[in-house]
Formats: C-alpha cells, sequence, structure tokens
C-alpha cells in the first residue's frame, strides 16, 4: 500500500479514534458538547475538505492557476446551534459516513491529480496529497479537546 493509501486509511482510523472518545469523554458542560464536537469534524470535511480538494483538482485539470486559500472554518455559533440537539450515535455515524466518502473520493484520483496544488495563507504550498495530514492534525486537536 503507498503512503498516499495509508493516510487515507488514516483519515478512517481517525475519526474513529475521535468517535471512541466522544463516546468515554467525561465531559462536564463546559464548552462544546461531544457531539458537536463531531458535528464541527464533519462539517470541516464536507465544507472545507471536500470542496478545496475538488477546487485543487479542477484547477490542475483545466491547466489553471493554483487557487489561493486561506485558514477558515465553519461558523462556531451556527455549528453549536445545528449540532446541540444531535444524539452522539447521529453525529458518530454522519462523521463515519463523511470519511468514507471522502476516501472514496481520494482513492478515485490519479496519480497526478493528488498532487494538485494550491498557495494557502498559512501552510505555503500544499497538494491534495499534504493535505492529508492538514485533517490528521486538525482530528487531533478536536480529538484532545475531548477529555
Amino acid at each position: 500500500m503507498s503512503a498516499f493509501e495509508n493516510q487515507i486509511e488514516a483519515l478512517i482510523q481517525s475519526a474513529e479514534l475521535i468517535c471512541a472518545k466522544a463516546q468515554t469523554c467525561n465531559w462536564e458542560g463546559n464548552g462544546w458538547s461531544p457531539n458537536i464536537i463531531l458535528g464541527h469534524v464533519l462539517d470541516v470535511d464536507n465544507e472545507v475538505w471536500m470542496p478545496r480538494f475538488e477546487m485543487m483538482r479542477l484547477a490542475m485539470n483545466q491547466e489553471k492557476a493554483a487557487p489561493l486559500l486561506s485558514w477558515w472554518e465553519p461558523n462556531a455559533e451556527e455549528t453549536e446551534k445545528k449540532y446541540r440537539e444531535i444524539t452522539l450515535e447521529s453525529a458518530q455515524t454522519n462523521l463515519i459516513e463523511s470519511r468514507m466518502k471522502m476516501q472514496n473520493y481520494l482513492l478515485n484520483l490519479s496519480f497526478s491529480e493528488r498532487s494538485a496544488s494550491a498557495e494557502h495563507k498559512t501552510f505555503g504550498t500544499i497538494t491534495i496529497e499534504s493535505m492529508l495530514q492538514v485533517i490528521l492534525d486538525h482530528d487531533e486537536e478536536h480529538r484532545a479537546s475531548l477529555n
């Protein structure tokens, strides 16, 4: 298995670890609840990572300049409202399904599409392949917040 495929598998494992930690954490009512944290990670998958992958892939395939990106995350207040009432089980299911869709998308990229790039204000030149580590780091940050 290639390093790229290993990282794709790590994305699934990371989501599973976040879900497991959400199930066993001792949330005491401060900050976001576990279901809201999972909802946030889900929204970042769907509103940040996936659109950016596609933007980068399309720019490369259409021989356009690499997209210019900056740090962006979904609105925290909207996230809280959206996921406050969802069950933890639903949040877990939704996140795992999202990662499976991401996995399928990434596995269907050609070798050259994996290297589609963008210029990011925080990270500099990034590729679809190098973004996988950014996703794993973001996951780790949120997994660590589940005490």
